[in-house]
């Protein structure tokens, strides 16, 4: 009774509101959304300069979320982004742009203005009904590039010697620092991976543009575009400058009047969009029972500890932060499901492990979907492996189910240096991991003993979590990576999809339609200023009152990604 009575006066009190602001005028008429997207799209909301609190810039999910209420929205008849410098993965360019179309679909314009654009601002833009672009930009559509730099030629100069083991032919992770080129099965893993991928852009462009696969690769390998050149080739629809939008918007439906245009274009930006729809989904999920999902963010490096955040969001998960937030997630009755967020290429394989084990656990007692970002590979697949459906875009960079071990050998620098150490020990092997002696035979063949096993131990693991066979598993895995496209094949992910198809189903596994409304708690929290961990956060050398040491001395195997693939 007293719940009904709380949230009957909270709808009085957000209807209240909505009424004062229309008899005031501050509630004008809109019919046109506009959204700026530029700099880093971030997986997370924290802000880990100050870490009480979460960052007011739009992370992916509130992106997505703001998109899904614009398609719902029937006040919208048309949606602006203007898109400018952007810095984001391929997965989360592939969630937007499944967002674009999904507005198109609902009928709703799309309209995106660049000021310049390159392949990623252009795969993106090119799913809305029309795209603008700046009379003095460029459009630069290339394509894609990887690159791997090699360290071996400068370690030998320096007189380092690094010891890597691997397990899995295309674990490729310990090649720049024992190579000075790519190995065969890299160089087949990269191509493969970069045909998938370009496929994806291409296929992608010709849907949406209304135009063939071959005109869209003769157009990427021509490459550079001057506006009207890019106009001329039907991959741009206007010139112009932000100015011109409501006109172009305002000429779909025959007028070209500019004082027309400006009074039937009715712009809201999307800072005020926020707060006035906002209110309005509150008042509206008021009318039904109250049920609450976790939404996690795994993203960085995967270490033992605590998650350490920077300015752009999560730059590692620790172990230790996730199981403590996964423990109050199984014990708190009022949460009804998780929805992870991975974007890892992982890293410790005890804390992969550790993680994987507690996601296990979760999913005992509460569903537990699983998407997957720009990266999930290595360790940050291995958590993955663990939820009731794994969810990847086509460009997700998956799998590289294998490990690597070793160290750097720091003698010859040493000497280089007029360095010298005398190293006294109990116990034969007491300094095996000193940089200053190298593994003998022995030593290495039991190296190499331990990352089998645990190369076993994690294709076993994919087996029985994906009910696949070992020896299935084992021809997909020897450490490649694959894209979400092929890993879906493979029978390494469920489904294709993001967070908000991740989102759907999480309410269909609880037993609630796609409509139903729910509340969204995020992990992992803000910190508390008044913990002692966030007040070292804020010295000038960012709480590390210690040296860490070399990676090897806390995790003698790693789970990790060889590589990372960028746009150029």
């Amino acid at each position: 009774m007293i719940r009904f009575l709380f949230r009957s006066l909270t709808r009085g009190v957000l209807w209240t509101i909505d009424l004062f602001a229309r008899l005031t005028g501050r509630r004008r008429p809109y019919n046109t959304l506009q959204i700026e997207l530029t700099g880093h799209l971030a997986e997370d909301g924290v802000l880990g300069l100050l870490p009480f609190r979460r960052s007011t810039a739009p992370d992916l999910f509130g992106l997505t979320t703001l998109l899904r209420w614009a398609r719902e929205d029937e006040q919208l008849t048309t949606v602006v982004l203007i898109i400018d410098n952007l810095d984001t993965g391929w997965a989360r360019l592939q969630n937007l742009r499944r967002s674009i179309q999904a507005l198109r679909h609902a009928g709703k314009y799309v309209l995106v203005y660049l000021a310049e654009g390159g392949t990623q601002e252009y795969y993106l833009a090119s799913a809305a009904n029309a795209v603008a672009m700046a009379p003095a930009g460029h459009l630069t559509v290339t394509g894609l590039a990887a690159e791997t730099m090699f360290f071996k030629g400068a370690l030998d100069k320096l007189g380092v010697e690094a010891q890597v083991t691997q397990a899995g032919q295309y674990k490729s992770a310990g090649e720049p620092f024992t190579r000075t080129s790519l190995s065969e099965p890299h160089r087949e893993m990269m191509n493969s991976l970069l045909d998938d991928l370009y496929d994806q852009i291409v296929e992608g462009v010709a849907a949406t543009r209304n135009t063939d696969t071959a005109t869209v690769r003769e157009l990427i390998d021509q490459g550079l575009f001057l506006p009207h050149e890019a106009q001329e080739a039907g991959l741009i629809d206007h010139i112009g400058y932000e100015d011109d939008i409501p006109h172009w918007l305002e000429s779909r439906g025959g007028q070209t009047d500019g004082v027309n245009a400006a009074q039937s274009v009715q712009i809201i930006e999307a800072g005020a969009y926020l707060r006035r729809r906002g209110r309005l989904i509150r008042r509206h999920a008021l009318r039904y029972p109250p049920v609450r999902m976790a939404f996690m963010t795994v993203g960085g490096t995967i270490t033992r500890g605590e998650t350490e955040t920077g300015s752009d969001g999560i730059q590692s998960t620790g172990s230790a932060s996730v199981i403590r937030d996964l423990r109050h997630i199984r014990e708190d009755p009022g949460i009804a499901g998780v929805l992870i967020r991975v974007s890892s290429p992982g890293g410790s394989g005890l804390a992969s492990d550790l993680v994987w084990h507690e996601i296990l656990q979760t999913k005992e007692e509460k569903p537990v979907i699983i998407s997957l970002g720009d990266v999930a590979a290595s360790g940050g697949y291995y958590i993955a492996l663990a939820g009731t459906t794994v969810f990847a875009e086509e460009g997700t960079i998956t799998g590289s189910i294998g490990v690597i071990a070793g160290k750097a050998v720091l003698h010859g620098l040493y000497a280089q240096l007029g360095l010298d150490k005398e190293i006294l020990t109990r116990g034969k092997r007491a300094a095996l991991f000193s940089d200053y002696l190298a593994f003998g035979p022995t030593e290495q063949e039991r190296m190499n003993s331990e990352i089998q096993s645990f190369y076993r131990d994690f294709v076993k693991k994919v087996a029985q979590c994906r009910s696949l066979s070992y020896e299935t598993v084992d021809a997909c895995a020897q450490g490649r990576v694959w894209s979400g496209r092929q890993a879906v094949a493979r029978g390494l992910v469920d489904r294709i999809g993001g967070v908000e198809e991740a989102l759907a189903e999480l309410k269909y596994r609880v037993g609630l339609p796609d409509h139903w409304p729910v509340g969204v708690e995020r992990f992992p929290k803000p910190a508390s200023l008044l913990r002692f961990p966030s007040l070292l956060r804020l010295l000038p050398w960012g709480g590390r009152v210690y040296g860490t040491g070399w990676p090897w001395e806390r995790d003698r195997i790693w789970a990790i990604l060889p590589f990372s693939l960028r746009f150029l």
